[in-house]
């Protein structure tokens, strides 16, 4: 077999196997279901937090394409969104806790339902606090993605007492 041929062969199976390593992997695991309803997850501290979700099963929603929609569940989502940015990192936010900012991270928000440019921006300054407190590793684009959200506090669901916590991890909804 001529050396031509043989490089001919190698390349050929160099393709078909990167060809093959590309199909395994998949799509990548971001997703782009929108987030339509709030689910209670298990948190940290043994209890529950709101969280918005795709149905109640899918944490790995994202928020990104919701800010437009009239959608009823989009819009629940985006409220209970806003409600953990404003009483987790608000300048009216919960102190107690373990997990509590020690210093105001966004301004106060509408809750509105709307994913507008003040929710992006507060969403902005969050991104910007967890990575340099924690080095969270997040893109600072104001969008709450599935990342985003997992590394946030989100506030507690009906314990009667007030107080954020993050997702317990890998995300379980109760």
């Amino acid at each position: 077999m001529s050396a031509i041929v043989k490089r001919g062969i190698v390349l050929a199976v160099t393709i078909v196997v990167s060809m093959a390593g590309l199909m395994v992997a998949g799509a990548p695991a971001y997703s782009w279901v929108y987030c339509n309803y709030v689910s209670e997850v298990t948190d940290t501290a043994s209890g529950r937090i709101l969280y918005p979700t795709y149905g109640n099963y899918n944490p790995d929603c994202d928020m990104r394409i919701n800010e437009t929609s009239s959608d009823a569940g989009v819009r629940a989502a985006i409220n209970q969104l806003q409600q953990s940015l404003n009483r987790c990192y608000g300048p009216n936010r919960v102190t107690g806790g373990s997990y509590a900012p020690p210093y105001t991270v966004t301004n106060e928000l509408s809750e509105d339902s709307k994913y507008g440019p003040r929710t992006r921006e507060a969403v902005r300054a969050v991104q910007r606090y967890l990575n340099n407190r924690y080095g969270a590793g997040l893109a600072e684009d104001g969008y709450a993605g599935p990342k985003t959200r997992s590394r946030m506090i989100h506030e507690t669901a009906g314990s009667g007492e007030e107080f954020c916590t993050p997702p317990k991890l890998p995300i379980e909804i109760n």
